[in-house]
């Protein structure tokens, strides 16, 4: 364990919660800390609210007591507060524990590095289990599920395939057997109106591999979002036609993207 010159090391004294007290309290008599690392989406909250509309609220809100009389700071629970307030709870309730401002602090940290991720095969196996009880439409519009992920999770597409769409990246998976020069050359591809054409640059292309090395890796569902999320591709879908279809086509030759992005760093003077 690091130890820093000059600070005092507080003994670990942590006082324990021997009973569940759950008193009931108006919004105003709490307060949020200004510490808590944890974040949510607005989809995260929005499957919050949808949660309490539906199942009422089930987990009190830990405290401790304020400096001012009468008043608590929230310990855990400050997203459950704030959506409380948007559904119009009069009242909330709160369990009172008596931890010192270290213990406190600690807490927070350990509530939201225990909350844990979602097995994706366990959750799987649960929402087919729901699907047999004639209940998975209740599921999906209670877990705010679009058709393309439920649909995914219960046929357990393997995560490269996953990725492949359109609620990952969007992008183009080229195969295995690719080569990072061939790769970017752009592949044309019939439609019903036209063609088609397909083209990454050298580096989308490197990236592209290492993050579908880690989605097919991932465990959870966080770990493949993350992952894509991170990945920051950008992806064009540009259509023209008759002469300008032709100009385009022999402007960019047969490395679209590689020569377009040739063109934006002279146009930006990189």
């Amino acid at each position: 364990m690091a130890k820093f010159k000059g600070k005092a090391q507080v003994e670990k004294k942590n006082a324990v919660l021997k009973a569940l007290d759950v008193q009931y309290i108006t919004h105003d008599k709490i307060v949020p800390n200004t510490y808590n690392p944890n974040r949510q989406s607005e989809d995260e909250f929005e499957l919050l609210k949808r949660s309490m509309t539906e199942d009422g609220f089930t987990q009190p809100i830990v405290c401790v007591e304020h400096e001012t009389k009468g008043m608590y700071r929230i310990v855990d629970g400050e997203h459950r507060w704030r959506c409380s307030k948007e559904l119009g709870y009069a009242e909330i309730p709160i369990v009172v524990t008596p931890m010192s401002m270290e213990q406190a602090r600690i807490a927070t940290l350990r509530h939201n590095r225990a909350r844990g991720s979602e097995d994706i095969e366990l959750t799987a196996n649960v929402l087919r289990d729901l699907e047999s009880l004639g209940a998975l439409d209740w599921a999906q519009d209670s877990l705010m599920m679009d058709d393309l992920e439920l649909q995914r999770m219960l046929e357990d597409i393997p995560a490269p395939e996953a990725m492949a769409g359109e609620e990952w990246s969007g992008a183009w998976i080229p195969s295995d057997n690719d080569s990072a020069e061939d790769g970017v050359a752009g592949v044309e591809h019939k439609t019903n109106d036209g063609i088609m054409v397909k083209s990454l640059t050298v580096e989308a292309l490197n990236r592209q591999r290492e993050v579908e090395a880690i989605v097919a890796n991932a465990k959870t569902e966080e770990e493949r979002k993350m992952a894509v999320k991170e990945a920051n591709f950008y992806r064009l879908n540009l259509v023209f036609s008759g002469e300008e279809a032709d100009t385009v086509k022999e402007a960019l030759g047969a490395n679209p993207a590689e020569q377009l992005l040739s063109m934006c760093n002279q146009l930006l003077g990189n």
